[in-house]
C-alpha cells in the first residue's frame, strides 16, 4: 500500500494462503470495535469479495481461532462445497451472517460486491457480513451429519451451537443496509457479449452458472472440415 504520512486510512494484513491466521483475527476485531461505535449520522462503506471468510474471522467464544480453522479444514477436505463451508463459517461467527450489519447499527451501511460464486448469493459471498443468514442449526447439524463431523466436534462449537436459536439471525430488520452486486460472472459475460457485439460478431451466452471442468471447444478449423460448410459471417462468439 503507497500511502502518504499520517494517512487516515489504516491496513491490516493477514489471512495468508487464504487461510484465517492471528493477523485477520485482529484486523476483524478491529473492524468490529469500529462498526460498534458507528451512530445514526454515521455511515459504513463496506468492499467485499471472495476470500473475506478468511479475512475475517471473529468466531463466537468459547470457540478459537485454531478451532474454527480445523473444522473448517476437515469440511474442505471431505468435499464440502463453498455454500456448505460458509453455512458453518456463519454460524460460529461474530461478524458473517449479517453480524458486521448488526454491530453498526443504527449507521447506515452500504456493501458493495464482487461475487465469486455462481448464482450471486449475497449471503455466501465472504460468509455475508452484511446479510442476514436465513440459514439456522440445524442446517449445519445436516452438513456436519453428512461429512461425519458430529462425533468429533470441539465442545466450544457443540456449546455455540446449542445456544444457537433455530431462527434466522439478525435484526428484526434490514433497512439500514444496502447491498449492490458490483461485480460478477453474469455482469462480465454480458459487458464481453457487447463488447463482441461492437465489433461485429454474433454473440450467444451459453451459460452463466457453468460449474466444474468443461470439456475443450472442438476446434472451429475441425469442425468446418468436418462438416463441409462455409465460413460464418460475421464469426459467431460463444
Amino acid at each position: 500500500m503507497l500511502l502518504k504520512p499520517h494517512s487516515h486510512i489504516q491496513v491490516f494484513e493477514g489471512a495468508k494462503d487464504n487461510l484465517p491466521d492471528g493477523d485477520a483475527l485482529q484486523a476483524a476485531l478491529a473492524i468490529r470495535n469500529l462498526a460498534e461505535g458507528l451512530t445514526a449520522d454515521d455511515l459504513l462503506l463496506v468492499l467485499i469479495s471472495g476470500g473475506g471468510s478468511a479475512l475475517l474471522p471473529a468466531p463466537i467464544p468459547p470457540i478459537t481461532l485454531e478451532e474454527k480453522q480445523i473444522l473448517t479444514k476437515m469440511l474442505a477436505a471431505r468435499g464440502a462445497t463453498i455454500q456448505e463451508l460458509n453455512t458453518i463459517r456463519k454460524a460460529l461467527s461474530q461478524l458473517k451472517g449479517g453480524g458486521l450489519a448488526r454491530a453498526a447499527y443504527p449507521a447506515q451501511v452500504v456493501s458493495l460486491i464482487l461475487s465469486d460464486i455462481v448464482g450471486d448469493p449475497v449471503d455466501m459471498i465472504a460468509s455475508g457480513p452484511t446479510v442476514a443468514s436465513d440459514h439456522n442449526v440445524q442446517d449445519c447439524l445436516h452438513i456436519l451429519s453428512r461429512y461425519g463431523l458430529r462425533g468429533v466436534l470441539p465442545r466450544s462449537v457443540k456449546t455455540v451451537l446449542s445456544r444457537a436459536d433455530s431462527d434466522p439471525r439478525g435484526p428484526p430488520g434490514c433497512g439500514h443496509v444496502l447491498n449492490v452486486v458490483i461485480g460478477s460472472n453474469s455482469l462480465a459475460l454480458a459487458e464481453a457479449q457487447r463488447r463482441a457485439e461492437a465489433l461485429g460478431y454474433r454473440t450467444l451466452v451459453l451459460s452463466t452458472v457453468v460449474q466444474g471442468w468443461c470439456p475443450p471447444p472442438l476446434h472451429w478449423i475441425d469442425w468446418h472440415q468436418c462438416h463441409g460448410c462455409s465460413r460464418a459471417a460475421p464469426p459467431a462468439l460463444l
